[in-house]
């Protein structure tokens, strides 16, 4: 039987507890382990004691996978995906405006053992085919785009790795699996950033790639070498808050939309960027693959608004280098704290992102303190 979104958020891979009959999953913080007696090897490193295996499991089922593992952070699961995947004398075809990080360590990194990366502009099929080479091995794709909130259609992007025996990656951060099940349309591998929406409380540092086993196994003998692997107290948070993704997702996905349109109609903001209203350019693809539209927009502020007074008007919301929390949270990406600020020139180019840009991510407040709040720091 195939349980609701909602009900494998609260019940899928939870140990059961046989020493206290406790609900929830206990939290077995211990890295050494009784050899002698233990069935297998477990070891944290390993990605194979109890409370890495819950919460696996749980992300596993949401995405509708065969196999997940959790790790350290988002780019630890980024990075050990495509290290496993890939090598010297690969090329790998990569969507431009994808998260800032990933772009970085792909730029910076795959050169280096011999990887060759293309970025491709467009979202056309053609646009995917022109950058084809006969090296070419996969193909790495975010949607919606983290702060461009741009949409590109899944299906087709699989199709045409299919064609060609290429290997897709996907960043679902934005989206999580309340939104957009990307394995559903032919994806490989799903990768998250957990310390995002999935955590969704501000608290813990995370990342998670699911698909076949056939694609997750390699990863294991990397994430073992590196040692990027998730420890269980941080699983054990995690697991806590997987237990609530549902519903958190349903209000952020309204404030968001709600968001979207008060901004949209607001004389002070030039542009919106967010898949849920119409006038996006890529609105009906988005209503065609997401149950919902996600809790992240960007906006543009007229170029006469200072970006830094506008931040410092607000007394709700609260300008913050990250999203996904339960806190309504925006920052202008060239000036927080945040990945963007560590491109050099030549990779800000290829970002398109203006210096006016704000991007927010919704959090679970009442709209109309939000609305309230974002109305008097825009007022002249």
């Amino acid at each position: 039987m195939r349980y609701s979104l909602e009900t494998l958020c609260v019940h899928s891979g939870t140990i059961d507890d046989r020493l206290t009959w406790g609900t929830r999953s206990p939290l077995f913080p211990s890295n050494s382990h009784k050899h002698l007696v233990a069935q297998e090897d477990l070891y944290p490193r390993h990605s194979n004691v109890a409370n890495q295996r819950a919460v696996a499991e749980k992300l596993r089922d949401l995405e509708q996978g065969e196999k997940a593992l959790v790790f350290s952070s988002g780019m630890a699961a980024i990075s050990t995906a495509l290290l496993s995947h890939l090598r010297h004398g690969d090329h790998l075809i990569m969507q431009k405006g994808i998260y800032s990080g990933t772009f970085r360590f792909a730029a910076n990194h795959l050169p280096k053992i011999g990887v060759e990366v293309s970025l491709v502009a467009g979202s056309k099929r053609d646009d995917f085919l022109s950058q084809m080479r006969p090296n070419t091995r996969a193909i790495y794709i975010e949607t919606p785009t983290n702060p461009l909130l741009e949409v590109l259609d899944i299906e087709m992007i699989a199709e045409v790795a299919a064609l060609h025996g290429l290997t897709t990656f996907i960043d679902n951060t934005i989206a999580t699996p309340i939104n957009q099940t990307p394995i559903r349309y032919g994806i490989d591998i799903v990768l998250h950033s957990a310390t995002k929406f999935l955590g969704g409380h501000g608290d813990i540092t995370a990342g998670v790639a699911i698909g076949s086993e056939s694609h997750i196994l390699p990863m294991i003998e990397y994430v073992n070498d590196f040692g990027g692997c998730l420890n269980p107290q941080t699983c054990h948070l995690l697991e806590r808050s997987l237990l609530t993704l549902a519903i958190r997702m349903a209000k952020v996905n309204e404030n968001a939309m709600k968001l979207a349109v008060l901004l949209n109609e607001h004389p002070s903001v030039t542009a919106v960027h967010y898949p849920g209203l119409t006038s996006h350019p890529s609105h009906e693809v988005a209503k065609r693959q997401m149950a919902g539209f996600g809790g992240v927009l960007s906006f543009e502020l007229d170029p006469r608004i200072d970006v830094t007074a506008f931040q410092n008007r607000l007394k709700l919301v609260v300008p913050a280098n990250s999203m996904g929390e339960a806190t309504t949270t925006l920052n202008s990406p060239f000036q927080a704290s945040t990945s963007f600020r560590s491109l050099v020139a030549e990779q800000r180019r290829n970002v398109d992102v203006s210096h006016q840009l704000i991007r927010m991510s919704a959090g679970i407040e009442g709209f109309d303190d939000l609305s309230l709040d974002l109305l008097q720091a825009l007022a002249p």
